[in-house]
């Protein structure tokens, strides 16, 4: 990566990887995935799919280098126990604290390279 481009999937796939999962139990299903009309070598994001709701948490890099996660939109309500709610709150927790990681990591690799 250099400091005018932006992390490869290559490097998002690691991060990933590397993230400490053993920290952060309740985090669903996180893939990295190329950007629309990218390939293997280009841009990324990082797709988490929640467990207790039918959605899934977008984590990508905006234009001003900053991870910014999206929650995606539902069409109807979501109703659940207080369990579920409680459950859904940790799993939003988590992709938090994985997009923080990627800020860091980001940061780091940027410096490097300075």
């Amino acid at each position: 990566m250099t400091l005018s481009t932006r992390p490869t999937l290559a490097d998002l796939s690691g991060w990933v990887e590397d993230f400490p999962r053993a920290e952060v139990p309740e985090l669903g299903t996180v893939r990295a995935l190329p950007t629309d009309g990218a390939d293997e070598t280009g841009e990324g994001i990082v797709v988490v799919h929640l467990q207790h709701a039918p959605a899934a948490v977008y984590l990508q890099l905006d234009a001003d280098s900053v991870w910014v996660a999206t929650l995606t939109a539902r069409s109807n309500d979501l109703t659940g126990t207080s369990l579920d709610l409680i459950g859904l709150g940790a799993e939003v927790s988590a992709a938090g604290q994985l997009c923080a990681y990627l800020q860091q990591r980001t940061e780091e690799a940027a410096s490097a390279l300075r």
